[in-house]
């Protein structure tokens, strides 16, 4: 058993030297610990150069807790992206601080992922609230003009990308101690730039193949920017990475 747990610890830090991160500690009901049979969550604090400070708290062997980002390493001003997670590592809640204060859309979703109210903020001053299935009913009615619209698309294709994303998956060695199969989902920016920017995760496992599927997104290359109305424009896009060890 000691020696799992070991190897547990071996292969996080790995990971956290291969990435931007600067810091990570287990804790259990009485703080920070170093035997992981008492820990309860793993708390992992990564750089983005001078721009973020980001502080992700796991479930010690599964998926994301929460994703708080700061604009400074005392982390005391929230300032960027904020999410809290299902046991099941689908996003809950999700939305931006601007220094400290909420500001823009704010999304609260169901066990099945789908949004159900939406609350927009402007610098913590809340001003409307939106029912998404009303939203949805209203959509139906309204006919969209598709005319010089393009969706943003892999330099390669479709399939180049999926191929690429199978072709390069380095299962990691704690995920595998592990055996923590599943589907991890990343949502991401191309920009008009065709660049992938603001890769984050959207359904988590653990963190270790949470990492990994960062880094390969991020990593693909470049995309062709998605246009409308004959102009190019920032896409959103979602992409799952399946593993399993059955």
């Amino acid at each position: 058993m000691k020696k799992y747990f070991l190897i547990l610890f071996l292969s996080l830090s790995h990971v956290v030297f291969a990435q931007q991160i600067i810091n990570a500690v287990l804790v259990g009901d009485k703080g920070i610990t170093e035997d992981v049979k008492k820990a309860k969550s793993l708390i992992v604090v990564k750089s983005y150069g001078d721009t973020a400070i980001q502080r992700l708290e796991y479930n010690v062997t599964g998926p994301l807790k929460s994703r708080l980002t700061y604009r400074d390493r005392t982390m005391e001003v929230l300032h960027g992206n904020y999410a809290t997670f299902f046991k099941t590592g689908i996003t809950s809640t999700q939305g931006n601080y601007v220094d400290n204060r909420k500001d823009g859309k704010w999304y609260v979703y169901n066990e099945k992922a789908k949004a159900v109210t939406e609350y927009n903020y402007h610098l913590d001053t809340l001003l409307s609230v939106l029912n998404w299935d009303s939203l949805e009913l209203a959509k139906k009615k309204i006919i969209t003009d598709t005319t010089g619209e393009q969706e943003a698309s892999y330099k390669d294709g479709e399939k180049k990308f999926q191929e690429y994303i199978y072709a390069n998956l380095k299962i990691p060695d704690r995920t595998q101690a592990l055996e923590a199969g599943g589907t991890v989902k990343v949502r991401f920016m191309i920009n008009t730039s065709g660049k992938v920017v603001n890769v984050y995760i959207w359904r988590s496992v653990e963190f270790a193949f949470d990492e990994e599927v960062i880094r390969l997104v991020s990593s693909a290359g470049d995309w062709i920017p998605a246009v409308q109305r004959g102009r190019k424009v920032n896409a959103y896009r979602e992409q799952p990475v399946s593993i399993s060890f059955r």
